[in-house]
């Protein structure tokens, strides 16, 4: 059984008291409960680096399960769960409180729109003071009238009713973050804007402690899409494509977002990404250049360079790897390999991943390959348990998705020496074809534009019927993965931020009590 909030901070607050870690590492949604994704790389950051330690505070909401698909490694000292829809009830307020109730709210507003820095400091340090919280700011007549404002501000003639949730909501996760006892870290390192962005910064104004920020795709940018397909809210239909009216209740938690993020480069040392191009939103969205720096995914380049290529007689084999799910466009994928078999009629297509994510989805991409007649040519084995041998028996890999960062598939079949076909997104250009300063010289592949199923058709005929054009991307391949991305490297690059950090807190602990919010 799962302890209760005041019996998980108990044994927080004393876990704190024993020892201080090298790292506190900030994960939303994922580690140590949820495999795959974020959550994957943040264990093996953690495990790359074992003479570090680790306090990991892991967000989440109340009614999402909690129960651990990870092992924590043993250099993990602790787990700290921020359960944003659950924050401090607080004391109740008196009449002397109007003031700051006035101020607090005001900092608060500033926290979901203007995203600046100043006024979110001054907004921890007020809920710090006055010990209010949810009862205060939440279920009373000024909580309300608050509310009230912000709506007729943000959301004139909207829906109420689901402006009032939406409000309730993002409050109380400001609120569920500020109030919450922080691990003692020499530096705190958040994956994500957002709301671990936001705790990072709550971090950075209450321990001192210096702020590493690492996005791997850019927050704002998929919440937005994500928004944007949203069922659960109210869109009137009346804005169109040319106007912006009215607005529309997605635009509050849009704005919410940006200004998390906002908040976050104000905050944070220094902000990592994994390629270049991450780079131009994150300026986009107001990161200063100075703190820019680009710190890729790193994989273990040795263990697939070992992966023996098949030698048993076989037909060209194309392999894609990755959850069937519409954001990987799995259907443009398959329409492809029912061109590619026009130029190509013995070639032999493999999706490897699990299809439970959205199983309309994946139906549909069954019915799909029967409507087009290659049942035959297309495999679908699901999640398998040792995908080496599926990449050692492949001549090609293929990418077909809508968006991407850094896709580790990409990396491991280049570390393997295979050739590979990508859409257009994330770093797979820079990954095939090379980025400025690359010492490997050459491209490992074809990159073609996203949901356009004859250009992949194309690219993919062109590598398979050509062994020479194979051999030398897989040469390239190779190279600039243990050039690049070996995960060795990569872990001296964070060991490195982290040292350099560390030293910064001895400044910023100064003349200050470093554990003030730790209680």
């Amino acid at each position: 059984m799962l302890p209760s909030p005041s019996e998980h901070q108990a044994d927080t607050k004393q876990a704190i008291a024993e020892r201080t870690a090298d790292v506190c590492l900030i994960v939303e949604g994922g580690y140590p409960y949820t495999l795959g994704g974020v959550a994957s790389w943040s264990d093996a950051l953690m495990r790359a680096s074992p003479n570090l330690t680790f306090h990991v505070i892991a967000i989440s909401i109340s009614s999402q399960p909690r129960r651990r698909s990870f092992v924590l490694p043993n250099n993990v000292l602790g787990v700290t769960d921020i359960l944003l829809d659950v924050c401090p009830r607080g004391r109740i307020p008196t009449s002397r409180d109007g003031e700051s109730m006035k101020r607090i709210f005001q900092r608060l507003r500033g926290a979901l729109t203007t995203g600046k820095g100043d006024e979110f400091a001054e907004l921890v340090e007020l809920v710090r003071i006055t010990g209010l919280g949810r009862a205060a700011l939440l279920d009373s007549k000024e909580g309300w009238r608050a509310m009230e404002e912000a709506y007729e501000s943000l959301l004139p003639n909207g829906p109420l009713l689901d402006f009032f949730w939406s409000w309730r909501f993002l409050v109380s996760s400001v609120l569920a973050v500020i109030s919450t006892p922080l691990p003692s870290a020499h530096v705190f390192h958040a994956v994500a804007t957002g709301f671990a962005g936001i705790v990072g910064s709550y971090a950075k104004v209450a321990a001192k402690a210096p702020l590493l920020l690492t996005e791997h795709g850019i927050y704002t940018n998929e919440r937005r899409i994500e928004l944007a397909v949203s069922d659960w809210l109210f869109d009137s239909g009346a804005g169109g494509y040319v106007t912006a009216e009215p607005i529309e209740l997605r635009s509050t938690w849009l704005e919410a977002f940006k200004s998390f993020s906002k908040i976050s480069y104000d905050f944070a040392d220094i902000i990592t990404t994994q390629y270049r191009a991450n780079q131009n939103f994150q300026r986009h969205d107001g990161a200063p250049d100075e703190k820019l720096r680009i710190v890729p995914n790193g994989i273990d380049v040795a263990k697939f360079a070992a992966v023996p290529k098949s030698t048993a007689p076989r037909s060209p084999t194309v392999l894609m790897i990755g959850r069937i799910v519409p954001i990987k466009d799995v259907r443009s994928f398959i329409m492809a390999v029912a061109l590619l078999k026009e130029r190509v009629p013995d070639v032999v297509a493999i999706l490897i991943g699990p299809e439970d994510e959205d199983p309309e989805y994946a139906t549909s991409c069954h019915r799909l390959v029967d409507q087009l007649g290659v049942a035959s040519s297309i495999q679908f084995p699901g999640r398998v348990p040792d995908v080496l041998t599926y990449l050692g028996a492949a001549d090609v890999l293929a990418l077909s998705s809508i968006s991407e960062a850094q896709p580790i598939a990409m990396l491991e079949a280049a570390a393997v020496g295979i050739p590979i076909v990508s859409t257009d997104v994330g770093s797979c250009r820079e990954i095939l074809e090379g980025f400025d300063g690359d010492p490997v010289k050459g491209r490992g592949g074809f990159v073609v534009e996203p949901c356009n199923p004859t250009a992949m058709a194309e690219a993919l005929a062109t590598i398979l019927r050509d062994r020479d054009m194979q051999a030398e991307m897989a040469n390239v391949m190779r190279r600039r993965v243990a050039s690049y991305y070996h995960k060795d490297r990569v872990r001296a690059l964070y060991e490195g931020l982290y040292s350099d950090l560390a030293a910064r807190s001895i400044t910023y602990g100064q003349n200050d009590d470093r554990h003030q919010y730790h209680n």
